[in-house]
């Protein structure tokens, strides 16, 4: 007898201040929200880099004394798709070459080579949403 799997889409948001601490708060909370779902392992931790460094770019390089930034979590059937939105909304992605000895530079392709999938949407009245997708499994 096979038992048959009904998938659910879960949720989760939350809302995180325009401070350093936010991108601590945000692996903390990712990390936490995708093991209460039953995700462990790689795929966990590439959520939880990814929201990282998108946090990280919305609290530096977009808020500006804006005050927030938002994430959401969508997972279905092994699927999950992380968005990070902010109040700038501008396509400031641009893929710029990090310079040899520098810090800075590298969060968006290192987004781009641990998500299946990645994009932003952006309006200039409401911000932009950029969002990464990982696969539980391959």
């Amino acid at each position: 007898m096979s038992t048959m799997r009904n998938p659910v889409l879960q949720t989760w948001e939350t809302v995180l201040t325009e401070h350093s601490t936010s991108v601590r708060t945000a692996r903390r909370l990712i990390h936490a929200q995708l093991t209460s779902w039953g995700w462990s392992g790689e795929p966990v931790d590439d959520l939880v880099l990814i929201a990282s460094e998108l946090v990280t770019n919305a609290v530096v390089h977009a808020c500006q004394g804006h005050g927030e930034v938002r994430l959401y979590l969508q997972e279905f059937d092994g699927d999950c798709r992380l968005e990070v939105w902010d109040p700038r909304g501008d396509l400031s992605l641009r893929r710029s070459r990090p310079r040899r000895f520098t810090e800075g530079g590298r969060g968006i392709e290192l987004v781009r080579q641990l998500a299946f999938d990645f994009g932003v949407i952006a309006r200039r009245d409401a911000g932009k949403r950029v969002w990464a997708r990982v696969l539980l499994r391959s």
